[in-house]
């Protein structure tokens, strides 16, 4: 089953998606060549290049969502209920995808 293309203009990238949409890539691509699947797999294996770094496996791997930096107050508005000290930036570490900075939570 084919999953959703992910993109830099994606308000919120769930690290899980961004595994399985890697996954599903590479099985695609042995198969049959696809200049777009090429180039979205280069683009999504730079931005999981980018996130290890600052991502320990208990908060990567289990699913986190990934902030487009555009969309981070409106994500903390949506939060309503949670702490806003646990929601700042600060709580948060960069992660540029193809130039534009997402948010993963420490």
């Amino acid at each position: 089953m084919e999953s959703k293309p992910i993109t830099n203009t994606d308000n919120i990238i769930n690290s899980r998606d961004l595994l399985t949409r890697i996954n599903w890539l590479k099985q695609e691509l042995n198969y049959r060549f696809s200049e777009e699947y090429s180039e979205e797999l280069k683009a999504l294996n730079a931005f999981e290049r980018n996130i290890d770094p600052v991502a320990s496996f208990s908060t990567y791997a289990p699913g986190t969502d990934l902030i487009r930096d555009s969309y981070f107050e409106d994500y903390i508005k949506s939060t309503g209920g949670q702490d806003t000290t646990d929601m700042s930036r600060a709580a948060f570490n960069p992660v540029d995808f193809n130039g534009v900075i997402y948010w993963l939570r420490q």
